[in-house]
């Protein structure tokens, strides 16, 4: 078996997936997927049982390291290329008993690499290894119980788990050389691409949270119900952590001041025409974060030219504390782009409802005058509201966004609207996104980014 140096599994930095393919999927269905990486969008249309939403899965499960979706689904092969030329080839090597613990998993990796020879793995430890590990299931995850050999109950949810897909569900409740124990070790080249790609999938239960509960699991319904109210506490702490930032550049900035404005250059001193537009741009600047929710109004005093002639001394001080103004507010421009999109995009959909940020809720709902709890809006209400807020706020730069039928709880008007919006939140905060769907009215005006993989009848 060939082995990759460890130069060639540290070379993958910002990589990102441009091709999906996968064969005899059900035995029945090959696709290839090529990833709008310019665009940023690739939309997937598809009618109902055709495997879009498997092909989402597949990506994310590979980004996930869930290998036993692959030992569960029937196919030939699964292809990911990225962008460097590099491609992990999945196919099926079932052997053993399904019903056995101690089978292998039934899958092997192919990774190739440009000059370099293929590297093969196959995910599974030895028999003897694996059983160990089985009987130890229940120690560590209480709430599942054995009703087989290979078969675990969860005593909430009545959901069963082979024991693959319990060490990868519930791999928080393991010691970290578990999972190691159970798979074996992973080729460094493999891991470089995966640990490259921030991959998130958004199924069709959008009220979950988008990113892995690290608390003990409990019911859906549970997790449901507090997605949306962990969302406003989510931009407490992120506007909370802005504004700890600032205070230290400020701070930087005051200690600074009075040498900087002995050492300013003569041609760095404005005139006063400057100075006033300098001074009005400012305020304006500062209020507009005051009405994004971030600042409060007494966070500054407004500063005003004296009238008559500007003493020299006086240009000198005022110069400098308007490059340091502006420095220590566009400190805050990110966060203040994100929250006025947030805002509008929200607003746009609850007609006769605002949005309205602040330091202490994060952001709350409010009618006719009134507050509305969070989880008294409608499903499709909270719905934008999570999805939104995740990919605004919740994301790392060139992360990889699997959304899963984006049309669920939208009325047409939205759907129109969201790919359009959805560019506007790229912009802002560069990802690329999959869209999986089977709504033409989504993607009609956007017929570039759309991949067929069956034909869909418009609505």
């Amino acid at each position: 078996m060939a082995v990759a140096s460890k130069s060639t599994s540290t070379e993958t930095s910002s990589d990102r997936l441009v091709a999906f393919e996968v064969e005899n999927l059900f035995g029945q269905y090959n696709y290839r997927i090529p990833i709008n990486v310019e665009k940023h969008v690739t939309a997937i249309i598809a009618p109902n049982g055709t495997g879009k939403t498997i092909c989402l899965r597949l990506i994310s499960a590979f980004f996930s390291k869930k290998w036993s979706f692959f030992a569960d689904l029937k196919f030939g092969t699964v292809k990911y290329t990225f962008q460097s030329g590099r491609q992990v080839v999945v196919r099926r090597d079932k052997s053993g008993d399904d019903n056995d613990v101690s089978a292998k998993l039934g899958v092997v990796f192919h990774i190739f690499i440009p000059d370099h020879k293929p590297i093969q793995w196959k995910p599974g430890a030895s028999a003897d290894q694996r059983m160990m590990r089985a009987a130890s299931i229940e120690r560590y995850v209480s709430f599942l119980t054995r009703r087989g050999p290979n078969r675990f109950v969860h005593d909430i949810t009545g959901e069963i788990y082979t024991f693959f897909e319990a060490v990868e569900t519930f791999g928080n409740y393991f010691p970290p050389s578990y999972r190691k124990q159970v798979y074996g070790d992973e080729p460094l080249a493999l891991q470089g691409l995966i640990s490259n790609v921030d991959c998130h999938l958004i199924e069709t239960q959008r009220l979950l949270i988008l990113r892995d509960d690290p608390e003990p699991y409990h019911a859906r319904e549970q997790r449901s119900s507090l997605a949306i109210s962990k969302k406003a506490q989510t931009l407490k702490t992120i506007v909370a952590r802005e504004l700890t930032a600032y205070a230290a550049l400020s701070q930087s900035l005051d200690r600074s001041f009075p040498k900087r404005v002995i050492d300013i250059d003569q041609t760095a001193i404005l005139a006063p025409e400057d100075l006033k537009t300098r001074l009005a741009d400012l305020e304006k600047k500062r209020a507009s974060l005051m009405e994004a929710g971030i600042l409060d109004s007494e966070a500054d005093t407004p500063v005003t030219l004296p009238e008559g002639p500007l003493a020299d001394a006086i240009a000198r001080v005022l110069s400098v504390y308007a490059n340091d103004t502006t420095q220590k507010l566009d400190s805050l421009s990110k966060l203040q782009a994100r929250i006025e999109l947030f805002i509008e995009l929200i607003s746009q959909r609850f007609s006769t409802k605002s949005v309205l940020v602040s330091k202490e809720l994060g952001f709350s709902i409010s009618s006719h005058g009134g507050n509305v709890p969070l989880d008294q809006l409608s499903s499709g209400e909270q719905h934008q509201l999570v999805l939104f807020f995740e990919l605004l706020f919740e994301l790392r730069e060139n992360a990889l966004i699997l959304i899963d039928e984006p049309e669920l709880s939208l009325h047409v008007a939205w759907q129109k609207k969201f790919i359009a919006d959805l560019n506007r939140i790229i912009a802002l905060n560069q990802f690329d996104v999959i869209l999986a769907t089977h709504s033409p009215t989504l993607v009609s005006r956007w017929t570039e980014l759309v991949v067929e993989l069956g034909k869909v009848d418009d609505e």
